[in-house]
């Protein structure tokens, strides 16, 4: 059992490390005259545009690929459907280190559509983790376990992109196509971790279709239940809040104060590790206590003060440490989220409802890179966090006023 959490605690790193890893170093060379990829005389709203691209395309198929293979894990077990995943991302990382060496633009996003697409490990591994639980406690742990391979993902992903693409930090060898070699490595040690380390708790299977435009079908179907779409009103502008600052910090760190990739990675590791901290620490302990209706009101708007502070703040090693406080309380909200989407299905609909809350997710992050990227082009570097405020307050009404009559979400954990 503990290998098997490991396995799974470890799959969910790798499925977020290449975040960490990737934004850092599109930021660099998409909006930076001398990243190979665009000329001196093009502005850098053109480069917003090329990045805003590369991550949308990135999201919008992993939006597919998450709730279809987050189902088909219902019906060919939670292994077989992490293996698909963890496989598709190294062929990923493989093509996106081609395109670096070669300034193939037009390949990049090719690599980041086939990573996105097989990207749905980590909801997979959470439906595991619930699995693998015996009680609701059990599942909130988990789930905070889950949340804890994500952000250690976060934490390594910047390091690897920053350091092995820097030069001056890693010598000779470093380059920007080096840090994606080593993340398909990781996926590899991962896909045997999974496959000699765990095996599928859940023997029952539900039938599903094999067409991928089913996703369709389990959007409306999920949509259509009132104990989902109450928690997914709030859900998916509180990761609209969340995505407008994680999306485009790199590329306004950038843009603001000139960091490069290390600079940007930074923001990222400290996002990280206050995302390892409360997501191991003060999940459980906070479910016990409060209700999640008090949780994500609170969470949510401290949030939203963060984002101001970080817009209002002129230095850039104080905008990069507000990324400490936002990963500690991302650590709480997205647990507590997941938890909330647990506990508004059945036992054998968890890999379903895992996978449908990281479409929300997902179709948000596509939203955010390529409206963002539009909104600076239009109205400048501000405009995607100025947007991520607007979203955490609907979120913060949505909470107070559909929660408020839900006894899984206005009541103390048990």
């Amino acid at each position: 059992m503990p290998l098997a959490i490991f396995a799974l605690m470890f799959t969910c790193f790798v499925d977020v490390m290449g975040q960490g890893l990737a934004f850092p170093i599109f930021a660099a060379l998409l909006m930076q005259p001398n990243g190979g990829f665009i000329q001196g005389d093009v502005s850098p709203a053109h480069g917003a545009l090329l990045y805003g691209i590369a991550i949308g395309t990135f999201f919008l198929t992993w939006f597919f690929g998450s709730l279809y293979i987050s189902k088909l894990s219902d019906s060919i077990g939670r292994k077989l459907g992490i293996l698909i995943c963890l496989i598709g991302a190294i062929a990923g990382y493989v093509i996106a280190a081609v395109a670096l060496i070669s300034h193939d633009y037009v390949l990049l996003v090719i690599s980041r559509a086939i990573t996105g697409f097989t990207a749905g490990a980590q909801p997979i591994a959470a439906a595991a983790m619930i699995d693998l639980a015996e009680n609701d406690r059990e599942s909130a742990r988990n789930l905070g376990l889950v949340t804890v391979g994500m952000s250690f993902g976060l934490v390594i992903g910047p390091i690897i992109g920053g350091l092995f693409s820097d030069q001056d930090l890693f010598g000779a060898l470093a380059s920007p196509q080096l840090p994606f070699l080593i993340g398909g490595l990781l996926c590899f040690v991962g896909l045997l971790l999974v496959f000699f380390g765990f095996e599928d708790v859940k023997t029952e299977t539900i039938p599903m279709e094999a067409n991928p435009l089913v996703v369709f079908k389990l959007l409306t179907d999920a949509l259509n239940r009132n104990s989902v779409r109450y928690v997914a009103m709030a859900f998916f502008p509180y990761m609209l809040c969340v995505l407008g600052l994680y999306v485009f910090v790199s590329a306004n760190l950038s843009t603001r104060f000139g960091y490069g990739a290390t600079g940007s990675s930074i923001g990222m590791f400290l996002m990280g590790i206050g995302l390892a901290a409360s997501s191991s620490v003060l999940v459980e302990p906070l479910n016990v206590r409060f209700s999640k209706r008090t949780i994500m009101v609170t969470c949510t708007f401290l949030f939203c003060s963060f984002i101001v502070a970080f817009l209002l703040i002129p230095f850039g090693p104080i905008a990069l440490a507000i990324m400490l406080p936002v990963g500690i309380l991302h650590g709480i909200g997205y647990p507590t989220m997941l938890t909330s989407f647990s506990e508004s299905v059945s036992k054998e609909e968890q890999g379903w409802i895992m996978g449908f809350a990281t479409s929300l997710f997902t179709l948000g992050a596509a939203i955010v890179s390529f409206f963002g990227g539009q909104l600076i082009a239009s109205i400048g570097p501000q405009a995607p966090f100025q947007f991520a405020i607007a979203c955490g307050g609907f979120a913060i009404i949505a909470i107070a006023i559909k929660w408020k009559n839900v006894p899984s979400l206005s009541k103390v954990m048990p």
